[in-house]
């Protein structure tokens, strides 16, 4: 997926991952519980166990970047999304507010630290034990610009009861 991002695919990314938030907002709009647990296939998720890892996903990518943004040699810690989306004490049944407001804030955040970076600070580079590239600021935004928008699609689907 890495590729050299030029002045152009840097603004497109910003803009695709400044308006994430938004397209889940969108995709929730009028929701209602039976459709957030509406479960569309066994083993997929439902649309509030959706939101609460997109909370938990933010959070990681939050601290990938600063560790990435520090300059130090770092190696990315993964976890088990699987996991955590059925560990009860992580609470992805609970409501799902905190976690959207968690989502807004932490991506805000990202993108006012990623935003104003020189083209060249985004190939510096850590590694990720899954990823066989570098893991570089650029990578980074590639894969946290899509994907909220990836899972309101999701969403969109589970609401209907489709995988």
């Amino acid at each position: 997926m890495t590729m050299t991002i030029d002045a152009h695919e840097f603004a497109r990314l910003l803009t695709r991952y400044e308006s994430a938030v938004a397209a889940v907002r969108s995709a929730l709009a009028g929701i209602t519980d039976a459709e957030l647990d509406r479960r569309p296939a066994p083993g997929a998720w439902t649309a509030r166990e959706i939101v609460h890892h997109l909370a938990d996903s933010e959070t990681n990518s939050y601290l990938r970047l600063r560790h990435l943004l520090s300059g130090v040699d770092y190696t990315v810690q993964p976890y088990d999304q699987d996991r955590w989306a059925t560990t009860a004490a992580l609470g992805y049944t609970r409501p799902i507010e905190s976690s959207m407001a968690v989502l807004q804030a932490v991506r805000t955040s990202s993108f006012e630290l990623v935003a104003p970076l020189p083209l060249d600070r985004l190939r510096h580079a850590g590694r990720h034990p899954e990823v066989p590239e570098p893991y570089t600021i650029g990578l980074w935004l590639q894969l946290y610009a899509d994907h909220p928008h990836d899972h309101a699609e999701q969403i969109t689907r589970a609401r209907r009861g489709e995988p």
